[in-house]
């Protein structure tokens, strides 16, 4: 494989123009979870949900609805804005739970885990896959991202630490060990579409590793997130800032002049690619079972 690259440039430090950061301003959404009266299949398929579940659009990038009986949640996602759908495609789609009074991102599922992590096998794919978009119809790489792709209703990490200065690390746990601790995923669709659901046990009190603890009214919070892996993790670069001086427009002769901190890297267009932030918090109340 032969790594793609293009010339030094200077990009100006202008990180909330590379960061599309989407959360709510006024703090999170509020839903309402639905009863459920029977378990609905997980498979990506939303056919055996109630109506009522399915008529909330609560985010503007996809679809969410919510529902609970009295042993486990069930989420499912239909992506319907495409440039949210590809970048959670290729870098993973993040759900963390937590009632307000735990540590925020302290549990966790990655569901897909995206095509980017799969590709971390083959030295130089991920960046080549990133930055060159004709890399992936090369006969000798299109298997790689064919496998990648039939991977990503099979791979799923969990995100769990219990301190604040505890890194988050997605960690790869097979289905098998997700199903013995109540955990279910499926998911349907193409390389254009994709609806997923995810069931995630309620604690029952015993503290269980991976359930969702609800607060005392019975409320718990779901970050929706797409975070890729940083510039550094895919090329092995460290941006530098320099320093640099330039006119003060204000001085119509040029003789004041102003400093301002300049990124350096070899690839800016890829750098802001992976600078790319998505997050959605979501209040969910639980509904009470009969």
């Amino acid at each position: 494989m032969t790594a793609f690259s293009v010339p030094k440039y200077f990009v100006f430090l202008l990180l909330p123009a590379l960061v599309w950061l989407l959360a709510a301003c006024s703090g999170p959404r509020q839903v309402s979870s639905l009863a459920l009266a029977e378990p609905v299949t997980i498979d990506g398929d939303f056919n055996d949900w109630p109506s009522a579940a399915l008529n909330s659009n609560l985010i503007d990038d996809f679809d969410v609805a919510i529902g609970n009986d009295d042993r486990f949640v069930y989420i499912a996602v239909n992506f319907r804005n495409n440039r949210t759908w590809q970048m959670a495609r290729d870098h993973g789609f993040r759900m963390f739970f937590d009632n307000g009074n735990q540590l925020r991102r302290s549990f966790g599922i990655v569901f897909p885990t995206g095509i980017v992590e799969a590709l971390g096998d083959f030295p130089g794919a991920r960046q080549s896959y990133l930055e060159n978009p004709g890399w992936q119809n090369m006969p000798e790489n299109q298997r790689l991202v064919q496998q990648a792709e039939q991977q990503l209703g099979e791979r799923v990490q969990v995100i769990r630490r219990t301190e604040r200065r505890d890194r988050i690390r997605p960690t790869l746990v097979s289905t098998e060990r997700l199903e013995a601790n109540g955990i279910l995923v499926g998911v349907s669709g193409s390389s254009r579409v994709m609806s997923l659901e995810v069931r995630i046990p309620l604690d029952d009190g015993s503290g269980d590793f991976f359930a969702i603890t609800p607060d005392n009214n019975g409320r718990f919070y779901i970050d929706f997130e797409i975070e890729p892996l940083s510039y550094e993790e895919i090329t092995g670069e460290n941006p530098t800032f320099e320093t640099v001086e330039t006119a003060d427009r204000r001085d119509p002769t040029g003789r004041q002049t102003r400093t301002r901190q300049q990124l350096s890297v070899s690839n800016p267009r890829l750098y802001a690619q992976l600078s790319y932030i998505f997050q959605e918090r979501v209040r969910v109340t639980l509904s009470e079972q009969n």
